[in-house]
């Protein structure tokens, strides 16, 4: 059975979830620190942790009879001997169970995901699964359907493949610790045009990725204000209008076309419209009637070229 792009189906079966989790833990670095005591409401527990120092946070694996689970902690310094878990995700080893936040999640091609049901313990009253959607609206949140025909939905933190997982994994852990700590959700988005629902999970991943890349190089160049504004000094002049494309799929560039020319066209001359794809789409983007600017990837971040001509 086929799925649509939005659509993930739940890995139930033990053998599947076991290969996920064994490319899970193949696939998560960092430097490792023994005997650190890792506590949280109600227990306490003393195990190994490794620091992702880049990505900002730290992660351990306990494994129980019935389930693995992946203790994660926000850590933008080195961690002492005694650490807070921020969030956890608990996987289970085989069935259909709801109760746990932790899942697995394959898409129409096979791929698979490290989703969470946005269920969140341990935060302050009020704290609930709706409030956390609210929280991380511009997560990627997509619909999940269960071995057993029931559906839910869930946050996808990351491709189990991808290159970027623990600069996404370390993204998810800083959100929930915003959350937990009572913070202001964070609106980066508000330069671009609404991403569709329809592009692939993988995509939709990558893309929040290329928008903070994209929002923290316009606050270098003052589009945000601050001193010097760039933007301002300039004078009257439209507001740049992004459409950021992360995949390289036709559909997935045809879509993004289109919501750039609708929104342009619905705001006239009030907005400068840029589609924002990566480097190989270089042959497509050619024949696009906007201004582009292409990116590649170093590492987790995204580096953009030809941004300051588009702005021009």
């Amino acid at each position: 059975m086929r799925y649509g792009a939005d659509m993930l189906q739940v890995v139930g079966d033990s053998e599947g979830i076991s290969r996920a989790i064994a490319c899970l833990c193949g696939s998560l670095k960092g430097v490792p620190a023994r005997g650190v005591r890792l506590t949280w409401r109600g227990g306490e527990l003393r195990t190994a942790i490794h620091w992702a120092r880049d990505d900002g946070f730290w992660w351990a694996v306990e494994s129980r009879a019935d389930r693995d689970s992946i203790l994660l902690g926000h850590a933008p310094e080195a961690p002492g001997k005694r650490e807070t878990i921020t969030c956890s995700l608990n996987l289970v080893r085989a069935g259909n169970s709801r109760r746990t936040a932790g899942i697995i999640a394959a898409d129409s091609d096979g791929k698979l995901y490290l989703a969470h049901s946005g269920r969140m313990g341990g935060g302050r009253v009020g704290q609930h699964t709706s409030a956390f959607r609210d929280f991380l609206a511009d997560g990627v949140w997509r619909t999940l359907e269960w071995p057993d025909g029931r559906r839910s939905v869930a946050l996808v933190v990351a491709p189990l493949n991808s290159p970027r997982l623990m600069r996404l994994i370390g993204q998810f852990v800083e959100g929930v610790h915003r959350f937990k700590a009572g913070d202001a959700p964070a609106r980066r988005a508000v330069h671009c045009v609404q991403p569709s629902r329809r592009d692939s999970a993988m995509s939709a991943c990558d893309r929040r990725l290329v928008d903070v890349a994209l929002h923290e190089e316009l606050a270098k160049r003052g589009l945000f204000g601050g001193a010097p504004d760039l933007f301002s000094l300039r004078g009257e002049r439209p507001r740049p209008l992004f459409a950021v494309v992360a995949g390289s799929r036709d559909d997935e560039l045809a879509r993004a076309v289109k919501s750039l020319a609708h929104a342009s066209a619905r705001r006239r001359n009030a907005v400068l419209p840029i589609l924002v794809a990566p480097q190989q789409c270089e042959a497509a983007l050619s024949s696009q009637p906007f201004a582009c600017v292409r990116y590649t990837w170093r590492g987790a971040r995204a580096v953009f070229d030809g941004l300051d001509d588009a702005l021009a």
